[in-house]
């Protein structure tokens, strides 16, 4: 039996992404065989492509940061997972696949009143947006933030969950989009306005509690001026390698001096790497919310699987409020 694959072949654009045929082996002894049935795609996956992503596989490989899927056939050394069930990872790379093969210790299960396509949302983008609220600014109720980037993937799991603490928001963004903003409980600017830090500063004469900037360049340094002594700015944008670097610098020249306000890099990569337990944790309890109603994904676009070239390029435009996501045939 044959299966199909994306496969990023070299550095470029969306039309890099080439699909490929693959035989469908059993698993080995400590693996699961997992039919994929959503994949979500995200920045990461761009950054990947172009070659700036510092955790990216030698190429050729398949990209495709986040999965849910359901259990195939097993190894013969796993014992915590059967056939039949429905399991989420983040896989990195690898999700552009109609079939993936991964140990138990990535695999996190799905309730079963849990939507796929939602459920593989929470994997990157959410867990993101919750740790870097619950586990780096540990927010409090009636904390007062920006979100730069507001309607991206990342922006809109961070509006969602700020709603659940209660927090007041401030959300930067594209004009077109600001009615999905607004929708979410958080206050929208556009940031191709020239007065919206005016705007921040008359209303918050003591500055912000926490920027949470998934934009980089200039917005670091702006971001960290409305911060109030004692205030956080969070940085995890991934606008290119050398940005990257350039974000790096500005957040350890901003930590130099000693002005009451601090800066911190997140990066769910790293996270992962050095704690699994953590990432798997706190998707679990995104779970549990999206079980219980009490969070709600925004899905701008679904998508075949092997249309992954499309999806990128979709996201890439710009357009995009919310997030695009692939889905095996029988989900569509």
């Amino acid at each position: 039996m044959k299966y199909k694959s994306v496969v990023l072949t070299k550095k470029g654009g969306p039309e890099v992404l080439q699909i490929t045929e693959n035989e469908l082996c059993p698993p080995n002894n400590g693996e699961v065989q997992i039919k994929v049935l959503a994949c979500g795609v995200g920045r990461t996956d761009i950054a990947m492509r172009y070659g700036y992503y510092p955790f990216a596989p030698k190429k050729p490989f398949v990209p495709g940061y986040q999965i849910v899927g359901i259990i195939e056939a097993i190894g013969t050394k796993v014992k915590q997972f059967k056939i039949g069930d429905r399991v989420a990872s983040l896989t990195v790379y690898g999700g552009y696949s109609e079939y993936i093969y991964l140990e138990p210790q990535h695999l996190v299960k799905v309730p079963e009143n849990v939507k796929s396509e939602e459920a593989t949302l929470l994997i990157l983008n959410y867990v993101t947006a919750y740790q870097m609220l619950k586990r780096v600014a540990n927010v409090q109720k009636g904390d007062k933030i920006l979100i730069t980037g507001a309607s991206g993937g990342v922006g809109t799991a961070l509006l969602d969950l700020a709603k659940l603490e209660d927090l007041n928001v401030y959300a930067l963004a594209s004009k077109h989009k600001h009615e999905t903003i607004e929708k979410m409980g958080a206050f929208p600017m556009d940031y191709n306005s020239t007065n919206w830090m005016k705007l921040i500063k008359t209303k918050e004469l003591k500055g912000l509690d926490f920027v949470f900037d998934g934009i980089a360049k200039s917005y670091i340094d702006k971001g960290f001026s409305l911060l109030k002594k004692g205030g956080k700015l969070v940085e995890f944008g991934y606008p290119s390698f050398l940005g990257m670097l350039s974000s790096l610098f500005k957040i350890i020249l901003l930590n130099s001096f000693p002005n009451g306000r601090n800066a911190e890099f997140y990066g769910i990569s790293g996270a992962y790497k050095k704690d699994k337990s953590t990432i798997l944790y706190d998707l679990e309890a995104l779970l549990t919310l999206l079980k219980d109603k009490k969070i709600k994904p925004i899905i701008s676009t679904r998508m075949p699987i092997l249309e992954a070239s499309e999806a990128n390029k979709l996201l890439e435009s710009g357009l995009v409020s919310g997030n695009i996501v692939l889905l095996a045939s029988e989900l569509l």
